[in-house]
């Protein structure tokens, strides 16, 4: 069986645990209505490559290759009912009840900086009439954890 995967996706967080490196990417894609809905995925970094996500910018478009890995994440229900955002209360004795919560993510072989990240090309003499070329630039404001990320796409 095949199991290979290549994903682009604005970096929306970056973080370690257990001396392990993960990163949260966005990818965009049509939603209803022409909105523009997210997919978000959980990349672990393969302790094997030289990148470290904490050092790229909240907003930069990457592309991972690697594989699907699948584990469990065994936390207490009051976290997993806290990151839903849906507001609901837990009854006291539930709130300490730890449960196993299976989740898939992507564990990278190769990752790839992709907006901004392109090396510089030697300096042509330009005629006085020719108009300099813009530089797309990924935008400047700070992105925080749990917001949609399609505003900042470009509408073609």
């Amino acid at each position: 069986m095949i199991n290979q995967v290549d994903f682009e996706g604005y970096l929306t967080r970056a973080w370690e645990y257990r001396e392990q490196r993960f990163m949260r990417l966005a990818n965009h894609r049509p939603g209803e209505n022409g909105k523009t809905a997210s997919d978000y995925v959980t990349v672990q970094i393969d302790p094997s490559l030289d990148f470290d996500p904490k050092h790229v910018k909240i907003g930069r478009l990457l592309r991972v290759n690697g594989r699907i890995v699948g584990r469990d994440i065994v936390e207490p229900l009051r976290l997993v009912v806290t990151k839903s955002h849906d507001g609901v209360e837990l009854p006291g004795e539930l709130n300490n009840l730890v449960i196993r919560r299976p989740t898939v993510q992507i564990m990278a072989t190769a990752v790839k900086l992709l907006a901004g990240s392109k090396s510089p090309k030697p300096k042509s003499k330009a005629s006085k009439k020719e108009k300099p070329v813009e530089k797309l630039e990924p935008p400047p404001e700070t992105i925080e954890i749990g917001v949609d990320l399609a505003e900042l796409v470009p509408d073609n």
